[in-house]
């Protein structure tokens, strides 16, 4: 908003010195920069829902060649709320000679990185590596606190992420209901502690639980 406010301004000054400014095109001008700042929240999550999207379209589109209707238009806000931070000391043990290193989602002003794979797959000391039934979304801060920021059981699961500004996190995933298996979206302000759920209306009973995850960790031998 700050950035729109100054291009304006800006723009006021120099039609000013060079004569061209009427009050018809200022009082337009003015209105049209209220009724930016006069955005709701609800509407700047939606974009920044819309911005995370558009940098997730390999798991969309792996949801369209399950279900051809998958559109993420659909998606609406499920819930809002407010979360206690579940931390404790611990610093990042993913390093470079790890399989989940290449995935590691580093934050964008570098105040850590977040893990959403080292927990859902697990490497027995015998035998290949197989999907733990439980999923989270660990973010590694570099004051060397490890934060919780997602947990699900069996019921659903986290396949990708990304940071759509260095304060929120967009994580994809799915929830098995009683009808089927449907697309889901949590947005996280990492910041205040706030999540945001968004739902599909898409139910499917063809959708393989670790289909996206095998496709997209290529460096994991399943």
């Amino acid at each position: 908003m700050k950035i729109q406010k100054s291009i304006f301004l800006y723009s006021l000054i120099a039609l000013l010195l060079s004569g061209f400014l009427t009050s018809c095109s200022s009082d337009k001008e003015t209105k049209e920069v209220e009724e930016e700042e006069g955005m709701t929240l609800e509407e700047e999550e939606y974009q920044l829902l819309e911005i995370g999207v558009q940098q997730l379209q390999p798991w969309a589109s792996h949801w369209r060649k399950v279900e051809n209707g998958f559109s993420t238009s659909d998606f609406v806000l499920d819930k809002k709320l407010s979360f206690d931070q579940l931390e404790w000391p611990e610093e990042n043990y993913i390093d470079e000679n790890s399989p989940f290193y290449p995935y590691l989602l580093p934050n964008p002003d570098g105040e850590g990185v977040v893990d959403i794979y080292s927990y859902k797959i697990v490497f027995p000391e015998q035998g290949g590596p197989f999907l733990n039934p439980d999923s989270e979304v660990i973010y590694f801060r570099n004051d060397g606190m490890r934060e919780r920021l997602l947990f699900m059981g069996p019921s659903g699961g986290f396949e990708d992420a990304v940071w759509v500004t260095p304060n929120y996190l967009l994580v994809s995933g799915f929830f098995e209901e009683e009808e089927g298996v449907t697309p889901k979206l949590w947005l996280i302000d990492v910041e205040n502690s706030i999540l945001l759920s968004f739902k599909h209306p898409l139910k499917t009973t063809k959708y393989a639980k670790d289909g996206f995850l095998k496709e997209k960790l290529r460096k994991v031998d399943f």
